[in-house]
């Protein structure tokens, strides 16, 4: 009986969903209950469908009476190429090797078998990018610093030049008002 328990519960792993939610109290219930998930797999799934029913058809010749040799010779390589047909999944993945074999040169390339040679030469590049990216922020806040000390003194001498104008313009005022004193007492 414990054979039997073991059987059902590793068909139950590989019909049921993991995450199914399996409560029942006797064989027959769990028998019935992978069948309904047998069934409602099959009606997902077509082409299992279909090849469940193809095994059904070939069983015999596949199963054999234990001779390996004599189902081999058996089943004809039609019926071997059907089999393994079955699943639509398989012509695109027949389809998908075709286009591996097509890309095969591409991925062959000399270049590719150098790249790992190449690898302590990226090493020093990205240090030397490392070194220039450094170098690089440095000159930029020269440069910042350098621009703003510029504004800065060329703010001061427009200041400068104002009060200069301002003192120059006060001078003139000054000496067009002596002028007009003196002509006035001459």
């Amino acid at each position: 009986m414990n054979v039997l328990t073991a059987r059902i519960e590793a068909l139950e792993r590989s019909v049921c969903s993991a995450d199914a939610d399996i409560h029942t109290t006797n064989l027959a219930e769990q028998v019935a209950l992978i069948e309904r998930q047998l069934s409602k797999t099959l009606a997902d799934h077509t082409s299992l469908a279909r090849a469940l029913d193809k095994y059904e058809a070939l069983k015999d010749i596949i199963e054999g009476d234990g001779d390996m040799e004599l189902a081999r010779r058996a089943l004809g390589v039609t019926a071997k190429a059907e089999l393994i047909l079955l699943n639509d999944d398989a012509l695109k993945i027949l389809s998908d090797l075709h286009t591996i074999r097509d890309l095969q040169p591409r991925i062959s390339q000399p270049e590719y078998a150098t790249a790992a040679g190449l690898l302590p030469q990226v090493g020093e590049l990205e240090k030397q990018h490392a070194q220039q990216a450094s170098a690089f922020r440095q000159v930029v806040a020269d440069i910042s610093s350098v621009v703003d000390k510029y504004h800065a003194d060329t703010e001061a001498m427009s200041e400068m030049f104002i009060r200069w104008d301002q003192t120059l313009t006060a001078i003139e005022r000054k000496v067009t008002e002596l002028e007009a004193k003196s002509l006035l007492e001459a």
